[in-house]
């Protein structure tokens, strides 16, 4: 069996090393970067963590895997009918296909967002916002305020760290006197409006003792490279992180015709979590409850691993069982909220649970040995000069 992975994040890198375990034929994983991203620590690397955290090559994922080729290709359309998947270097033919491309940022129409607003979702983002920051605070030693737009969980992520990496920053560089204040924005009545009215009043409270200022009910409506407009009141800035805001891959809206697609975007998928013969979406792509975190793209990549390989020497298999998983919230130095199934943790044991929850992340994609030593790198501050 000849099967091909798109997609190098967490729900393609499972599948990926799922299949080869179970050696399920020849596996091909094709990915727009050579290397992985750990999304859930990206907010740390954007304030003065070590970048191994969030970083880890695919090569060395897939080292002791000599059946899968990692391929550092663009995808931009598929021919079902040939079993062919089209990339910018050549085209690839599989037997089964597993798209797990992700999602991308939506900026809903508001003017000037795309233009100037600073991202952490990519390596070259974070190095651009953290130059930036070292720019304005060090080097022109400026008194700003910081906008931090959407207090969904990597909002209130963000929000926290820079406040206090700009602290940091003051004291390591000596810049006495420096006033710079961290505002989260969101349009909605509290922050993290998918948590619990719980989650939304002790983050509220461990952010306003940060010195984090927090306006709900805002509404953005323009940025400029001088100005944030909030609800017709233009602010001077000239920071802001835009962290609100995601739709699915437009690689599928470009193939509708090989799709169904929800409303949303998203892709409708059969209990098997098959869009059509030979073609699996999982993860943030499809419109099964819960996805679009990393925890249900991984047990989605498990499962689809294990059905191919139960397939392949013609077994049965029940469908796709999806579940609530734990969401857990850093929320500055040695503090984080985690809850699940009504039940939460909140303040240091909230802090060591989502740690936990981070090695678990690493485990899932790397041995023991290696994903103890990617944890860790946590607590390795980096700070570039």
């Amino acid at each position: 069996m000849n099967v091909v992975v798109v997609g190098g994040g967490f729900a393609g890198v499972k599948a990926a090393l799922e299949l080869s375990k179970r050696h399920v034929g020849k596996i091909t994983l094709i990915s727009n970067e050579t290397y992985f991203l750990h999304h859930a620590t990206l907010y740390a690397t954007a304030t003065g963590r070590n970048a191994a955290e969030s970083v880890i090559s695919l090569v060395d994922i897939f080292a002791a895997h000599p059946n899968v080729t990692v391929i550092h290709d663009t995808v931009d359309a598929i021919d079902p009918a040939r079993r062919l998947v089209m990339g910018g270097k050549k085209q690839y033919h599989y037997d089964e296909a597993i798209l797990a491309l992700g999602s991308v940022t939506t900026f809903f129409g508001i003017k000037g967002m795309a233009q100037h607003a600073f991202g952490i979702k990519s390596l070259d983002e974070i190095k651009k916002f953290k130059d930036h920051i070292h720019t304005e605070l060090v080097d022109k030693k400026l008194d700003k305020e910081y906008f931090v737009i959407g207090a969904g969980p990597t909002g209130v992520e963000l929000a926290a760290a820079l406040q206090e990496y700009l602290h940091y920053l003051a004291d390591t560089y000596r810049l006495k006197g420096t006033r710079t204040r961290v505002t989260l924005v969101e349009a909605a009545p509290r922050i993290v409006p998918r948590s619990s009215l719980t989650a939304a009043r002790l983050i509220s409270k461990r952010l306003k003792k940060l010195g984090v200022r927090v306006m709900v009910n805002h509404k953005v409506s323009a940025l400029d490279d001088a100005f944030i407009t909030i609800e017709g009141k233009k602010i001077p800035t000239t920071t802001a992180i835009w962290t609100s805001g995601v739709a699915n891959n437009p690689f599928f809206q470009a193939n509708e015709h090989a799709f169904h697609l929800a409303p949303n975007g998203r892709v409708n998928v059969n209990p098997h979590l098959q869009a059509s013969a030979h073609v699996f979406a999982i993860g943030d792509s499809n419109t099964v409850a819960y996805s679009g975190t990393s925890w249900p793209a991984l047990y989605q990549a498990a499962y689809v691993a294990k059905y191919l390989a139960r397939r392949q020497t013609h077994r049965s298999m029940g469908p796709f069982q999806p579940h609530s998983v734990m969401c857990g919230i850093p929320v500055g130095e040695k503090w984080g909220y985690v809850e699940w199934m009504g039940i939460y943790v909140a303040g240091w044991p909230g802090f060591i649970v989502r740690r936990w929850m981070e090695l678990y992340g690493y485990r899932q994609l790397l041995s023991l040995q290696k994903a103890v030593a990617l944890w860790r790198a946590h607590d390795i501050p980096q700070i570039d000069t």
